[in-house]
């Protein structure tokens, strides 16, 4: 297109699509940087358990049994679906399969673009270690450029939350992203663009 520079273009990818935004990066080496918000480290199929887990530990309602019961059911059931099987009374769909299976680490390792990584501290969707597991892995693989940024108050959606669960997002108090959060993103991106 017109007025874009194709060696100063730059991937945003949040949740999924951060896992996306490193697929892209892996295999077109033009652009120039990539930046992950709340990204995943480890398999959905894992995910998942982790967001139970967050679930059952915030409920005091439940007993320890039910609990153990909950856990021994999702379990069975990520088995299934990596298996190859259905649900009961339900149809798995190919997202799902692909999800629960997709590891993003070798590909995040192949990612050798300057890389930002953006991740809220009351993130329940996606754990807050998952930034480190990623910046680790990626600088493992040799990429110097790797900056990871956690954001104490923000939840998966980057805003402001007090507890970060699921059944806050209906009634948050804003549906704006801070500006410290986009004042980050966009000095990093012009730091790195400045460079090509």
């Amino acid at each position: 297109r017109n007025g874009i520079d194709p060696q100063r273009i730059v991937v945003i990818g949040h949740s999924e699509g951060a896992s996306i935004a490193a697929m892209i990066a892996a295999s077109d080496p033009k652009l120039a940087a990539v930046v992950m918000m709340a990204g995943v480290a480890k398999r959905g199929a894992e995910v998942s358990i982790e967001q139970q887990e967050d679930m059952l530990r915030s409920d005091p309602t439940m007993t320890e049994a039910v609990k153990q019961t909950m856990r021994e059911k999702q379990k069975e059931a990520v088995e299934t679906v990596l298996a190859g099987g259905d649900l009961p009374g339900q149809k798995t769909n190919a997202w799902i399969r692909e999800y629960f299976a997709y590891d993003p680490l070798p590909t995040a390792r192949k990612v050798k673009q300057p890389l930002l990584i953006l991740q809220g501290e009351r993130d329940r969707q996606v754990d807050q270690s998952h930034a480190q597991i990623l910046a680790t892995a990626l600088r493992d693989a040799g990429n110097k450029d790797v900056t990871v940024k956690v954001f104490p108050t923000l939840n998966h959606l980057f805003l402001p939350s007090t507890t970060g669960s699921f059944s806050e997002y209906s009634h948050l108090q804003t549906t704006k992203v801070p500006d410290e959060v986009l004042a980050i993103l966009t000095d990093w991106v012009k730091a790195r663009i400045a460079m090509k």
